[in-house]
């Protein structure tokens, strides 16, 4: 009885074995897989910013060249109506050429993020998407909380990006509500919106909506992130995105600023 009972006991310490070491060898998998998805996400940005330099000192001073030279050829005295015609279509061409340009550069390595920092970098995007779609956006943030290393402003600005570009897609909102704060050494970043809310269906697809994206920045950097469809949102059912990124210590006092265009967040109502 008592060999039996040692067999058994043996045999337990071994499965036990087996599985600590199984579950050792998925926490090892798991963290290699966080630090692959950092690294790709590092490639990623790099060659982002690799592109949007070369187009805009390549491609951008040709075309602002031509532009130059189409406006010289304007001020020539030509007598051809249909000449002076076609000079205006290529001239309109042009600056198509030369918006879309800016706009992909930017797209692909916001300037605003380099030459400011992230507060400015959020601010230049709520104006920019305020004035093309008309989306009352407020932004709840401390600009000293915002100096962040480069990977991590680049990370929560283009989380603010992607979230924006799946509002305007998808949810058919009129309000986005964000707030970027720092608690200690975690810096909590929440986005609402009062659209038409995203289905659990599609939450359960990982790359639906920019969400696999999304996931992967901040996973990258071992952050927390949840996503879901509010009961109430300022009268509507939105989406309330929550993410959480631990962070270096912070040494400088924040400075409060809310950005809205009535300076304050919407009222559910």
């Amino acid at each position: 009885m008592r060999r039996a009972e040692g067999s058994q006991l043996a045999r337990s310490r071994r499965n036990n074995d087996a599985l600590g070491r199984r579950a050792t060898d998925q926490a090892s998998s798991y963290q290699q897989l966080r630090d692959l998805s950092a690294a790709l996400q590092t490639i990623r940005e790099e060659e982002r910013t690799r592109l949007a330099r070369e187009l805009h000192d390549d491609l951008g001073q040709v075309l602002a060249t031509l532009r130059i030279e189409f406006n010289q050829l304007q001020q020539l005295d030509l007598a051809m109506t249909r000449a002076e015609r076609q000079l205006q279509s290529m001239d309109e061409l042009l600056m198509q050429a030369v918006s879309s340009l800016r706009r992909i550069a930017t797209e692909l390595r916001p300037s605003a993020l380099e030459e400011g920092g992230l507060y400015f970098a959020l601010q230049n995007l709520r104006n920019e998407w305020v004035r093309r779609h008309g989306i009352s956006r407020t932004l709840d943030a401390q600009e000293d909380e915002l100096v962040l290393e480069d990977r991590y402003s680049t990370a929560v600005f283009r989380i603010v990006q992607e979230s924006l570009t799946n509002i305007v897609r998808h949810a058919n909102a009129t309000r986005v509500w964000i707030s970027a704060r720092r608690r200690g050494d975690t810096l909590r970043l929440n986005i609402e919106d009062n659209g038409s809310g995203i289905a659990p269906a599609d939450l359960a697809k990982p790359g639906s909506f920019g969400l696999l994206g999304m996931r992967e920045r901040v996973w990258a950097l071992n952050g927390n992130i949840g996503i879901g469809k509010l009961a109430d949102s300022w009268g509507g059912h939105g989406t309330h995105i929550a993410i959480e990124l631990p962070l270096p210590p912070a040494d400088q006092p924040p400075i409060d600023h809310v950005q809205t265009e009535t300076g304050a967040r919407p009222q559910a109502g």
